[in-house]
């Protein structure tokens, strides 16, 4: 079985090489989206089920926090943001791109602790 991480490391890759094509840069995104998404439910699972493990949760709740208010607010002024250049790269591109980061620098950390996930 492939680890969550090296999945979620390749569908970084892919995403971060489709950024240099003109149209294929929101497909990667998709596909990355939809990758760390379900690595994150299965994640959430794990770490919850278990006790103790409160920077992990926190970290986890911090990822989450972010993940759903940026799509909140992408899908609640969708036609302002599309409109507006500054908006666009940040609400659709730097955070859920940090935010992609930083949830691979947890799938690390949780690898460290010993978690199979």
């Amino acid at each position: 079985m492939i680890p969550t991480k090296s999945i979620n490391k390749f569908a970084l890759i892919i995403c971060f090489l489709f950024y240099l094509t003109c149209y294929l840069r929101f497909a990667g995104q998709a596909f990355l989206l939809i990758v760390q998404l379900i690595s994150a439910i299965f994640l959430s699972i794990e770490i919850f089920s278990k006790p103790k493990n409160y920077k992990i949760k926190k970290q986890i709740k911090t990822y989450w926090t972010v993940t759903i208010l940026n799509a909140t607010i992408l899908f609640s002024f969708f036609n302002f943001i599309m409109w507006n250049d500054f908006l666009q790269v940040v609400f659709v591109t730097l955070i859920p791109n940090i935010t992609a980061i930083y949830f691979y620098r947890i799938l690390i950390k949780c690898e460290n602790l010993g978690f199979v996930i």
